[in-house]
């Protein structure tokens, strides 16, 4: 089993059970105790738990970017509103990639009232769109990855896809931003997409609310200087939103 899949379903463990112990996760994942260890030694330097004598318990920082089954569900107030901003940056007849994720699907329900082209690899997304008639839809094909609640296409035909259009914003998903490691996401399969992705777009946007700052993953999908704009909401402070703008990046607030 892939690391980034054991991580995943220790965190679920742990979300559910508060602890687990080492044989107990050894059996589940069907690796050796050893590798517990060394699964349990990063979530803890992730700040995601903490380990005690013979396993680990759920971290009593706050709650952490980490995706779980509810992780669309966080912040949807926050996300409605960066939305809102996001869309007031979008004119008649734009041509735009909706990456996957929770807050590009706010951004996709508020489409509609005049005319854009949008391309998107998340299904949720896609299925939003299906009856807006205003909105001529590109659907990005490839692999399905289905993963909880999330179900985006992503894979090398994906990239193929991409590859022959041109966008004027990409709205970049990613689960983490951090200034030294940059842009970060949870799965490797994913990185290339969005990679991809970004080098098909005009404008890189990004969607992110307050509480993925400061954090980190295990994928680095880009630095903060190869961004052009992030879209947040009032939580995050002023004195951080500075350091971004420091390095070229323009900030906006949701209102």
């Amino acid at each position: 089993m892939l690391q980034n899949k054991r991580l995943k379903q220790i965190m679920e463990l742990l979300q559910k059970e508060q602890m687990a112990d080492i044989h107990q996760l050894s059996t589940l994942l069907n690796v050796t105790p050893k590798t517990v260890r060394l699964d349990l030694e990063k979530l803890e330097r992730m700040g995601l738990l903490q380990r005690v004598h013979g396993g680990a318990v759920l971290s009593k920082q706050p709650p952490s970017s980490y995706p779980t089954a509810t992780h669309r569900q966080r912040n949807l107030p926050e996300k409605s509103s960066i939305a809102h901003k996001a869309l007031s940056l979008l004119n008649e007849n734009e041509v735009i990639l909706l990456d996957d994720g929770s807050t590009s699907l706010e951004l996709a329900k508020l489409l509609g009232d005049f005319r854009i082209t949008v391309l998107t690899n998340d299904i949720f997304i896609i299925n939003e769109l299906l009856y807006k008639d205003n909105v001529k839809l590109y659907v990005i094909g490839g692999s399905l990855k289905r993963d909880g609640e999330s179900y985006v296409i992503n894979g090398e035909d994906a990239i193929q896809f991409i590859k022959k259009y041109r966008v004027s914003k990409l709205f970049l998903g990613t689960s983490t931003i951090d200034l030294d490691n940059g842009l970060m996401i949870f799965y490797y399969g994913d990185r290339s997409t969005k990679r991809a992705f970004m080098a098909a777009a005009d404008q890189i946007i990004c969607m992110i609310d307050s509480s993925k700052f400061g954090h980190t993953a295990f994928t680095r999908i880009a630095s903060v200087q190869e961004i052009n704009t992030i879209i947040t909401d009032p939580a995050l402070p002023n004195s951080v939103a500075e350091k971004y703008r420091e390095q070229g990046v323009q900030v906006i607030y949701a209102d």
